[in-house]
């Protein structure tokens, strides 16, 4: 499974370059991997598609977790994907704010750096966004796969194809430089991971016990 994440991964390598780019070679932004890529934001890579996924996966997170509460599995590991949704969202708003890198879309140079609060290119705050949601997803359906006496990889590591999708059509689009979406991946799979690991979700620590039971056993 790590081999083919490492392949999807690669994918997201630009293949094409635009003219009078200055990305290539070793001062091409991050360790030199920010390379022009060829425009492509049509079809299943269409921003349109890009943003309704983004509102499928917050809202049907949330949804769920305010339907579910996190009183059962199911509902614990939603309220965790809400937890890492929301600190992976500050973290990288914050890391924005402070790097202020300037977009392919809006520089052929990924070393301009400090641009102004306008660029927001660093990191992919929505390649984040998918890391973040999944990754929760991926360790509870791991560990129900390992309590399973025959063991195997959870279908669950299919979700990685998400935020393999998002970083590939924001390179592509133009939105992001390789190093962009990396970074966003890194931070959202952090986050997934740390929400996993505290007994009470952060979002939830007002309610005092941690407790939010959910709706379908309200009414």
């Amino acid at each position: 499974m790590p081999t083919l994440v490492l392949v999807l991964f690669a994918s997201l390598i630009p293949n094409a370059r635009a003219a009078g780019c200055k990305g290539d070679g070793p001062n091409g932004g991050i360790l030199g991997m920010d390379r022009c890529d060829e425009y492509e934001a049509s079809g299943i890579f269409s921003r349109r598609n890009q943003l309704l996924i983004d509102s499928l996966v917050i809202g049907g997170t949330v949804s769920y977790a305010l339907w579910e509460g996190n009183t059962s599995p199911n509902g614990r590991v939603a309220w965790q994907a809400v937890d890492s949704i929301a600190t992976t969202a500050v973290v990288t708003e914050a890391m924005k704010r402070t790097f202020q890198r300037s977009r392919p879309s809006e520089a052929d140079n990924p070393n301009q750096w400090r641009q102004g609060t306008n660029h927001r290119s660093f990191p992919s705050g929505e390649t984040a966004l998918m890391a973040a949601f999944v990754t929760p997803l991926i360790i509870a359906g791991q560990a129900r796969a390992d309590a399973d006496p025959e063991g195997g990889v959870s279908p669950a590591w299919g979700l990685v194809a998400l935020p393999i999708y998002m970083a590939r059509g924001r390179v592509t689009a133009h939105g992001h430089w390789l190093s962009d979406v990396l970074a966003g991946g890194a931070i959202g799979t952090g986050m997934g991971y740390l929400s996993t690991q505290r007994q009470t979700p952060l979002i939830l620590l007002p309610t005092g016990d941690g407790i939010f039971v959910g709706l379908r056993y309200r009414f």
